[in-house]
């Protein structure tokens, strides 16, 4: 575990080390929606997504895992002769980081899965190492253990959707707005500008 750790830290630490280039490479990401829609046009609405949408989009949710890692140790190691960036620069990483892997949260119901999942796990907890609980709720009831469990599971799950779906909702709003074409513009725009900035130890915004 303590190398699988280090081997993390150690490809977070070289892309912190560069994140100039991964800010620049994360705003075409940004960007691709915008890119897309100049050359192809925007999709009808009852059009199927195109294949190289999903696929740049799911692939951006790894570039964004890179530049929330290599932000967030960029940040750390501020202020070392060789890695003059300005906190702007680092934030703004930290901040398409997120928003990447943000994108693609409004294609999947995350509270219903999440409520399964903390459903089922419970569930599991008490078939498995708390029996005796349940048994003895099937006796004061007078009804079957298994019902017990499924009530059990249903309860956990409408309880933990209700808890994530604002969380959800959010998401989903934040996707939408991160897909429009003028947001991945301006996205696109301020990262290439800010990355090449960077380059040259300056910033947008010398913070």
């Amino acid at each position: 575990m303590i190398d699988i750790v280090g081997g993390f830290n150690a490809v977070f630490a070289f892309f912190g080390q560069h994140i100039s280039t991964m800010l620049l490479i994360g705003g075409l990401f940004a960007g691709f929606y915008f890119i897309y829609w100049f050359f192809r046009g925007k999709p009808e609405e009852e059009e199927e997504t195109p294949f190289i949408l999903t696929f740049m989009t799911y692939l951006g949710v790894l570039v964004g895992i890179i530049l929330i890692g290599g932000s967030i140790n960029a940040i750390s190691i501020r202020g070392q002769a060789a890695y003059q960036y300005h906190l702007f620069t680092c934030v703004l990483a930290l901040i398409v980081g997120i928003a990447l892997v943000l994108r693609p949260i409004k294609d999947v119901p995350w509270a219903a899965i999440i409520g399964v999942i903390v459903g089922a796990i419970i569930v599991f907890v008490c078939a498995t190492y708390l029996e005796f609980i349940t048994e003895g709720f099937a006796t004061i009831f007078g009804i079957d253990p298994y019902w017990i469990l499924i009530v059990l599971f249903i309860v956990i799950l409408v309880m933990t959707y209700m808890a994530f779906k604002m969380i959800e909702d959010l998401g989903k709003l934040l996707g939408k707005i991160l897909s429009s074409r003028p947001t991945s513009f301006l996205i696109m725009v301020l990262c290439v500008v800010e990355a090449i900035l960077a380059y040259f130890g300056l910033s947008i915004w010398i913070w």
